[in-house]
């Protein structure tokens, strides 16, 4: 059979025997309106051995089916001891998806089972819908898709994509058959249902739950999103509660010891700021202009003499006339006493008159 896949282990015994069985219906696939996965796990000594199988991924079938079809293939295999039965335990799950080709269980959309007569729709994934719900479920995505579409900027309304209908159950792309499904009838159980009124066991329930909000909203269980929008919940370990009552505690014995400390460290401030203000002043005092190579610097100056100035033009004629000054008084000094006196009594030489004014300009230019 080619739907069966067989899987063997290393030494090539084998491990899986899997197929998907699906009830006979001629040659109308649409009709298959059920189906399951049988897997048989031979053990070693099979077939001397009972081997176990699995139901997976059934397809319209509810639970109460499931377990008959379980215990039609365990009696199955107790019969059939000592002989091959894959073959026909896959016959029998087929015999009974072929008794009862219609879905079992309800309908994601409107919770109602599927009554004889209702009309419903197989997805490509083999979930099962009522018709007339899996229209109203169609129609409310493109309204949702139309809506998000248009809150798009037109530059990417071009590269969006286009609408693509969804299964409620497993959220798979299926075929969208809106159009079709327009004229499909409710279902009858939803017909006949009885109108909605509140009953006093509903008012008994909304009272327990309304005190049971009451409690969990007290003790920081219910989260109010607006109020909570900006926060962020982290779950501590005991070890991090430790620490953290640690780091508090630490904190609070800092504060406590901190109003004597600044008063301590206050005083010491005031002492140290007395005591280095003043070093700090002379060593300012002590900053000198940079050391220069000319050694005549001071012929850049700009001398002020007699309410004028003038620049170093023609002073070597001034450098020698002072040496000249010096020379004569030098000379003047080894003289006896009366040629001083004599010449302070009579008419000075006027070399001897200027001497006074070149000593004080000497004077002022080594100042």
């Amino acid at each position: 059979m080619d739907d069966v896949r067989i899987v063997r282990n290393a030494s090539g015994a084998v491990d899986i025997i899997e197929t998907t069985v699906l009830p006979l219906s001629g040659e109308e696939e649409e009709q298959q309106y059920i189906c399951v996965t049988l897997q048989v796990l031979p053990p070693t000594g099979y077939p001397d051995v009972s081997p176990t199988f699995k139901l997976l991924r059934p397809r319209g079938l509810d639970d109460a089916r499931l377990e008959a079809i379980r215990s039609a293939c365990n009696m199955k295999i107790q019969e059939s001891l000592g002989f091959p039965v894959v073959f026909d335990l896959i016959e029998v799950v087929r015999e009974h998806l072929t008794g009862s080709n219609l879905p079992s269980g309800q309908c994601v959309i409107c919770l109602y089972g599927f009554c004889e007569g209702d009309e419903f729709t197989r997805t490509e994934c083999f979930h099962y819908l009522h018709s007339y719900c899996l229209a109203r479920h169609l129609n409310a995505l493109r309204r949702n898709y139309q809506e998000e579409y248009d809150k798009l900027p037109a530059w990417l309304q071009k590269t969006a994509d286009p609408f693509q209908a969804l299964c409620p159950v497993c959220r798979e792309h299926i075929a969208d058959e809106s159009d079709s499904l327009k004229c499909a009838m409710p279902p009858s159980e939803l017909e006949n249902a009885p109108d909605f009124k509140v009953t006093r066991e509903l008012r008994e329930m909304q009272h327990r739950m309304s005190q049971l909000y009451l409690q969990q909203k007290s003790r920081g269980a219910i989260i109010d999103v607006e109020a909570e929008t900006s926060t962020v919940i982290s779950i501590e370990t005991e070890e991090d509660v430790r620490r953290r009552r640690l780091r508090e505690e630490a904190e609070a014995a800092k504060k406590l010891a901190t109003p004597s400390q600044e008063a301590t460290s206050s005083t010491n401030t005031k002492a140290v700021v007395s005591s280095t203000f003043s070093p700090v002043v002379q060593e300012t005092q002590r900053i000198m202009p940079e050391p220069t190579n000319n050694n005549y610097q001071h012929h850049n100056r700009r001398h002020y003499r007699g309410g004028r100035r003038h620049h170093h033009h023609g002073h070597d004629r001034h450098h020698r006339m002072e040496r000249e000054v010096a020379q004569g008084s030098s000379t003047n000094n080894t003289n006896g006493a009366g040629t001083a006196t004599s010449n302070s009594n009579s008419n000075s030489n006027p070399t001897t008159v200027k001497q006074p004014k070149a000593q004080a300009a000497g004077i002022a230019h080594a100042r």
